[in-house]
C-alpha cells in the first residue's frame, strides 16, 4: 500500500461523534483490499464499495475514505492488481459493526471508541442469529456454485464426518 492516497473524500463533516458514542455507536477503521487481474476493475470495485455500499448504509455514517493507489503484483504464473481503501466510520451499535465486518470483510479492523461494550441477552442472541444467516447465506452460495460432482464429493465428506 503506498503512503499517500490517490483520492481522499470527507463525509458527514460536522457530525457530533461524540453524541452517536454516547448513544451505543462504535468509531472504527476499516481495511479493504480487491484483488483482480485487471487494474480498473479493482479500482472500480473499491469505489463501488465506497459509495454504493457502505455510503448507503442506513446504519453507517462515513467519516473519510482514502483509496490508495492500485498495485501490480507478478508471481512466476501469473499478475494480479491489488487496491486498499481505508474507511473510517462510525457504526450505530455493536451488532451493526459486526454486520459490516462480515458483509464487506475488510482485511483490517480497527475499533477506535469506545474501549468497553455491554450487550444485553436480546442483543448477544440477535447478533449471534444475524452472523449464522449471514454463514448460512454464504455457505449456500458457495454450494450452488460448485458442478454436481464437487457437490456430491462435499456432501460426501459432510456425512462421512458425522
Amino acid at each position: 500500500m503506498a503512503d499517500k492516497p490517490i483520492m481522499e473524500q470527507i463525509f458527514n463533516e460536522g457530525i457530533d461523534v461524540d453524541a452517536y458514542l454516547k448513544d451505543g455507536a462504535i468509531l472504527g477503521r476499516l481495511f479493504i483490499e480487491v484483488q483482480s487481474n485487471d487494474r480498473e476493475a479493482a479500482e472500480k470495485a473499491l469505489k463501488k464499495t465506497i459509495f454504493e455500499g457502505l455510503a448507503g448504509e442506513k446504519h453507517v455514517k462515513l467519516m473519510y475514505a482514502k483509496l490508495y493507489d492500485i498495485q501490480k503484483y507478478k508471481d512466476k504464473d501469473s499478475e494480479f492488481f491489488s487496491g486498499v481503501v481505508e474507511i473510517k466510520l462510525l457504526v450505530m451499535d455493536f451488532r451493526w459493526f459486526v454486520s459490516v465486518v462480515m458483509r464487506y470483510g475488510p482485511s483490517a479492523i480497527e475499533i477506535m471508541e469506545p474501549d468497553k461494550v455491554t450487550l444485553s441477552m436480546d442483543e448477544m442472541q440477535s447478533l449471534l442469529a444475524d452472523v449464522s444467516e449471514i454463514a448460512q447465506t454464504y455457505s449456500s452460495k458457495i454450494i450452488s456454485l460448485l458442478k454436481d460432482d464437487e457437490r456430491k464429493k462435499l456432501y460426501g465428506k459432510i456425512l462421512a464426518q458425522d
